[in-house]
């Protein structure tokens, strides 16, 4: 298994090193002060880009400061909410000729309008350049990799985007074909993967909880799991890295946050953040006022320096908190902690939270 000391020195992981060179700093030690001093300075730019080009965020942001400088600066500022998307052309601040990729995504309200994400060929790089710099963690020269995330066919979703960041570090990637995919081609599946025998796999984790079933033992050349796209039970990842001899890292991503938003490192201990795109708050579910460090609340995202959507204190009703302490591999930066589970509101506006479904890892 890959450590995470063994990434490029000296840096602790391999997405402080990456972050280290985004915000130019020479060392862990001035890592934390120059990426704060980064993230304020895009979170400026992307708010005076969202005031003058979003329609939205013109009427939004009118009367506030656009150069805060403390959190509390930040908490200021009006929350975008999921059925502010679904009027998605008031946000977009780029032309539409401008827009390389248009996710449509359904939306659970009354309306049964959808929501859109628009992005700029500028948007989707700095998304593929997130995927390499996490994958690093599970491939090295002479890997190869089987992407099992549906729409692999899609160009410039979130699978193709994963493909096109491991061809830029030459690693090799084999997806099935779409119809391996269904619940009842797992045999099929399994088959493929015997036969391609990748060295890292990328699946959801109701896909690995169906193929553990099919091959508890794992496969011969297998190194690395990336888990993504669905909470991912915890019985069920120590059951796969036990079982399967493999080093099994999770990702939590939403489209919204432009599909990368936080990944775990080998030492499992939070979830590191893409701190040079996105900017997290916790807030309170019921009232969304600002949380502190380790207090547990909603997930609140800011992108930073998107040119087509940006979007501004997005309430993303997944619940977990900022973890200040380092992580147990030696990284200074904050990361979220565990995802806990949906917040649901009721039509009057109270608030449940649907914690994540356990999962039976299979027998050995």
């Amino acid at each position: 298994m890959m450590s995470c000391a063994s990434t490029t020195a000296p840096f602790a992981c391999a997405l402080d090193a990456w972050l280290a060179k985004e915000c130019a700093a020479r060392s862990p030690e001035e890592l934390l002060s120059r990426l704060t001093t980064a993230q304020w300075r895009a979170l400026a730019r992307t708010l005076r880009h969202a005031a003058k080009h979003s329609t939205f965020y013109a009427h939004a942001l009118c009367g506030h400061d656009l150069a805060p400088h403390r959190s509390e600066d930040l908490a200021q500022l009006p929350f975008t909410l999921p059925q502010d998307l679904s009027a998605w052309e008031t946000l977009l601040c780029t032309s539409l000729g401008d827009v390389q990729r248009l996710v449509t995504m359904p939306t659970s309200g009354t309306t049964g309008m959808p929501k859109r994400l628009a992005f700029t060929q500028r948007d989707l790089e700095r998304i593929g350049l997130f995927f390499a710099a996490g994958m690093s963690y599970l491939v090295k020269p002479g890997s190869s990799v089987a992407v099992l995330l549906p729409g692999a066919q899609r160009p410039n979703g979130v699978a193709d985007l994963l493909r096109q960041a491991l061809v830029s570090l030459d690693i090799p990637v084999a997806c099935p074909p779409p119809d391996l995919l269904h619940k009842e081609q797992t045999s099929a599946l399994a088959a493929w993967l015997r036969k391609t025998a990748p060295s890292t796999v990328v699946a959801m984790p109701t896909q690995l909880q169906r193929l553990f079933s099919a091959i508890p033992q794992g496969l011969p050349c297998l190194s690395g799991v990336l888990s993504s796209a669905e909470p991912l039970d915890v019985s069920l990842g120590t059951a796969l890295r036990s079982q399967w001899n493999c080093e099994l890292l999770d990702h939590y991503g939403l489209t919204e946050a432009g599909y990368g938003c936080a990944l775990e490192c080998p030492s499992h201990d939070g979830y590191h953040l893409r701190a040079m795109d996105i900017f997290v708050e916790i807030v309170s579910p019921d009232d969304g006022h600002l949380l502190p460090v380790n207090a547990v609340g909603e997930i609140v995202i800011t992108t930073l320096d998107r040119e087509a959507m940006p979007l501004i204190r997005y309430r993303t009703g997944d619940m977990s908190s900022l973890l200040s302490e380092p992580c147990t591999c030696g990284s200074p930066l904050p990361r979220l902690g565990p995802i806990l589970g949906r917040i649901v509101r009721d039509a009057s506006g109270q608030t449940r939270i649907l914690r994540l479904p356990k999962r039976e890892a299979a027998p050995c």
